[in-house]
């Protein structure tokens, strides 16, 4: 090891051990910010899946653009194999949504068994840090289920499951769960009691209905459209939904989905969905709800978070014109976007997040066919404390399992 010490002790002889060093310990790695030395291992910790050189990576630990990002609500970590000082991976802590924080984690599979021991002890140490010195109410990170060392060494730490999405990723040719573990600070449950326990309201039945299958309209079909259903048609987002937009966002009452609508302006509002679809591929794609009667649009649908690696993404909806919500058009869209994630986009599974309040898009997620998967708990503030979302989803083959509705233009 040599060649690490000298290179080490020439560029950051601060940061090249952990002598000295007071947090962030355990049994067989510990964690330290980014030093110049570790470019040379970067194919070890850095998040990226193509390759990058050690010249390139120097230069941005040297530039502080890989590290401390606090402005970007992250901060990041290398994970340091405690014998030798060799880093064998990294982790991510984010910081952007109080209060709660989260942490992503990485280990180069290259050492084998050991990867997922490091990396379920790399996770304990940040999300116990986070929790107990930092005394953040939450940490959250989330998981291939079948990493079971990491999840043992979580467990242990007092983390717990908390939320399954079915068939979430790809490993070696298969398809395996995403699991989503939660560490609570012991001071806020005392406040707020065991967020696990609070129940989860619910209205309707809960039972899915038929799908609107896509129509062939008779004659031409409507501008743009991608898809089209017997009341509306989904079609790109265009500048001038940007007025649209803007008018509806100061004029809606409903409060379950969030804490109060928020105002936007016609040129922000266009400016991010232009944005949206100049990235290539788009990892956000949104469609425009228009009414087929009229070619007003009354609402928008769309796919986010896409993985094209694992095909899974977020479904996320808003009607934004109040006198079309609860007549049927916010599912037949619904059912239009999947048509087109799981046909067009060949997506595996699609997810959703919905507050506990918020029952009426609840059911209208059951009645699409998602079935709950869990909840994520202390979210976001609301009404004095913290709140919690409930977690959906919905695989392809379930969704082409359910029967339809075939009308006929």
């Amino acid at each position: 090891m040599p060649a690490i010490a000298d290179a080490r002790s020439a560029n950051a002889p601060l940061l090249g051990s952990r002598e000295g060093q007071t947090y962030l310990l355990g049994e067989e790695v510990y964690l330290r910010p980014p030093a110049p030395a570790d470019a040379d291992y970067a194919a070890s910790w850095r998040f990226v899946k193509f390759p990058i050189s050690p010249d390139r990576v120097r230069a941005l630990i040297e530039d502080g653009k890989s590290g401390d990002d606090s402005k970007r609500g992250r901060h990041q970590l290398v994970i340091v194999r405690k014998h030798d000082e060799r880093p064998v991976g990294s982790l991510l802590i984010h910081t952007d949504w109080f209060p709660y924080y989260y942490v992503e984690a990485t280990v180069d599979p290259i050492f084998g068994e050991a990867a997922g021991r490091w990396k379920g002890e790399a996770a304990a140490i940040a999300m116990r840090h986070m929790v107990d010195e930092w005394q953040m109410p939450i940490a959250g990170i989330s998981l291939l289920a079948d990493e079971t060392a990491a999840i043992e060494r979580l467990t242990q730490a007092g983390a717990r499951e908390n939320a399954r999405f079915c068939e979430m990723f790809t490993r070696d040719g298969r398809r395996v769960d995403g699991v989503m573990y939660e560490c609570l600070n012991e001071t806020w449950i005392e406040r707020l009691g065991d967020p696990a326990e609070e129940p989860l309201s619910r209205t309707g039945t809960g039972e899915p209905r038929p799908v609107t299958a896509p129509v062939q309209p008779d004659g031409d079909p409507p501008t743009n459209a991608v898809r089209i259903g017997p009341r509306i048609y989904l079609r790109p987002i265009q500048e001038s939904d940007a007025q649209v937009a803007a008018h509806w966002s100061t004029r809606d009452n409903d409060t379950t989905w969030s804490n109060g609508p928020y105002a936007v302006t016609q040129g922000s509002w266009w400016k991010e969905m232009k944005e949206l679809q100049e990235a290539d591929p788009q990892e956000w794609v949104r469609f425009a709800v228009c009414l087929r009667e009229s070619d007003e649009a009354i609402g928008f649908v769309g796919i986010a978070d896409i993985d094209y690696r694992h095909r899974f993404a977020e479904s996320e909806s808003e009607l934004i014109n109040p006198a079309y919500r609860g007549s049927g058009y916010g599912s037949e869209a619904k059912h239009l976007l999947f048509d087109y994630a799981f046909n067009t986009l060949g997506l595996h599974m699609l997810q959703s997040w919905v507050f506990f309040a918020n029952t009426r898009s609840a059911a209208a997620l059951r009645k699409q066919g998602y079935r709950e998967s869990g909840r994520v708990h202390w979210l976001t503030a609301r009404q004095g404390t913290f709140t919690h979302m409930g977690t959906y989803d919905l695989l392809a083959d379930e969704w082409r399992a359910m029967p339809r509705h075939e009308p006929s233009s």
